[in-house]
């Protein structure tokens, strides 16, 4: 398995024997579904799953190229372990220090025979396999088909609450497990707030509405931002008064996947979006990140941001969600999930980005 394959030249390049995965993120890959349930435990000889029972025979038929072991009351996970250590010699073992708490990790301190040694998994989840990438590209499908039904469904008088549960049961009917977040859905002054959750508002004509959603899938997420103009009262979106700004924010957007290419470091993609803000006079209106790394985790690492030295690899998966927030008046944010491949960046929504207006064909 190339799963495995890269974890053992990780320990190797690490100076560890084994490592021991409890977190739901890293147990995925390898259990083939996610669960805070049981542990993962891959040596440089062996790999190893502990799983108690209400999950056992669905890891059993999941997986291929492990040892299974049943977690019981009269051997928990530290009996096991430490009969592998010594089996195996295993001498140090990393652990997901971040993930686990203080009181945890001195109890297995004490528990394990093995020296116990702080390590981070994410950074080896940042470039995405072929099959995650499949994934992603499906839980994608599905939030840009349900971002374009939202748009025709959406009419003034409508509350946010309304549109969310429309659009969330709209994307499981395609295929989604659950949304890959709570749903965001902020109209009119609302806008500017850039994690507006629904709420009771109602929603009224001519004011700009935007929502921002995903899709997970086989336990994989999307995420999507679509800003709409509610139809009612202006005949054309060039008549809003928010128009000038949405063109600033989709400028600001095109500017940074044009940016994205491998060896590309992640500060220059967000500065290629913020300076195109800045240069309209709305930096002060701009204050997040211009994107982040999704996976299993909808907001993972790297990120688009001023600080972030990353340098982008083919295979990563990022968004690009650049906005301005004007209190009192509302807020535009454009979200693309977009691939690093080989030659540069491949957009995986196919939804327009023009100020499009609701409930239109």
């Amino acid at each position: 398995m190339a799963l495995l394959t890269t974890l053992r030249r990780w320990l190797v390049a690490e100076r560890l024997d084994a490592v021991l995965i409890s977190s739901r993120q890293n147990k995925q890959p390898h259990l083939g579904f996610a669960t805070s349930s049981g542990y993962v435990l891959v040596t440089r000889q062996s790999a190893h799953i502990l799983m108690d029972f209400r999950y056992y025979a669905e890891v059993a038929a999941r997986t291929h190229g492990y040892q299974l072991h049943r977690l019981e009351n009269q051997r928990p996970m530290e009996a096991i372990v430490n009969q592998i250590a010594a089996e195996e010699g295993l001498a140090c073992i990393g652990f997901e220090g971040a993930q686990v708490s203080w009181q945890t990790g001195n109890l297995w301190g004490a528990a394990l025979r093995s020296e116990l040694v702080s390590i981070e998994l994410e950074p080896l989840r940042q470039v995405k396999t072929a099959q995650e990438i499949a994934l992603i590209r499906k839980a994608c499908r599905i939030a840009d088909i349900s971002a374009d039904a939202i748009r025709r469904f959406i009419q003034p008088g409508m509350r946010e609450r309304e549109v969310a549960a429309e659009l969330e049961w709209f994307m499981k009917q395609q295929g989604a497990e659950k949304p890959s977040f709570d749903t965001i859905v902020a109209s009119g002054p609302r806008g500017a707030l850039p994690h507006g959750k629904a709420s009771d508002k109602v929603i009224v004509a001519g004011e700009l509405v935007t929502l921002d959603f995903g899709a997970q899938y086989q336990g994989y997420c999307s995420d999507i931002t679509r800003t709409f103009l509610v139809a009612g009262r202006y005949a054309a979106p060039e008549e809003s008064p928010l128009y000038d700004v949405y063109q600033t924010v989709l400028n600001a957007q095109l500017a940074a996947i044009a940016a994205i290419r491998p060896g590309a470091v992640c500060m220059t993609v967000d500065a290629a979006a913020r300076s195109v803000i800045s240069r309209a006079g709305y930096d002060p209106r701009f204050g997040h990140n211009t994107g982040h790394a999704i996976g299993i985790d909808v907001h993972e690492n790297p990120r688009f941001s001023p600080s972030d030295s990353t340098r982008l690899q083919p295979g990563m998966l990022l968004t690009v969600e650049p906005g301005i927030y004007l209190d009192g008046e509302g807020g535009v944010r454009i979200e693309d999930v977009v691939l690093v491949t080989n030659t540069g960046a491949e957009v995986l929504y196919q939804m327009p980005k023009t100020l499009l207006m609701t409930g239109e064909e």
